[in-house]
């Protein structure tokens, strides 16, 4: 079960890596007139939001390194930041709002070193279970 949640963090962290691209290309779309709202934007960070949770939750329970947990909680929480960093605006505080388009490129790094921790942590949940058969003599 373990190496089976640790596979499905990886995938997820693949996911998020992926799809913060994703989200730059559709803030893009967005801000150049393409479409007239920003809500595939949205929701397509929301799913981003929906999937770090999800990480967190398998690396967790999957017991893996505690270096990958703490990475994907943090990615977690900058992902989380997100949403408020926004509501910022509405709220009448535009220069912390700012900070929601600096928080994306940290959001970009943190995922990929997330990613390639997970790459690193599926294969030595593998070997676990290797048993060596040679003998001395």
């Amino acid at each position: 079960m373990n190496t089976t949640l640790a596979r499905i963090h990886k995938g997820l962290a693949g996911f998020i890596a992926l799809g913060v691209f994703v989200q730059m290309f559709l803030a893009g779309v967005w801000h150049s007139g393409i479409v007239n709202t920003p809500d595939a934007h949205v929701f397509f960070g929301l799913s981003l939001l929906l999937a770090s949770l999800l990480a967190l939750i398998a690396a967790a329970v999957a017991k893996l390194p505690k270096a990958v947990i703490g990475r994907t909680a943090f990615l977690f929480f900058l992902i989380l930041l997100q949403p408020f960093l926004m509501e910022a605006r509405r709220n009448g505080l535009p220069f912390i709002s700012a900070f929601h388009a600096l928080n994306a490129p940290f959001i970009g790094i943190v995922s990929g070193m997330v990613f390639a921790m997970a790459r690193g942590a599926q294969t030595e949940t593998e070997e676990d279970g290797v048993v060596s058969v040679a003998t001395g003599d």
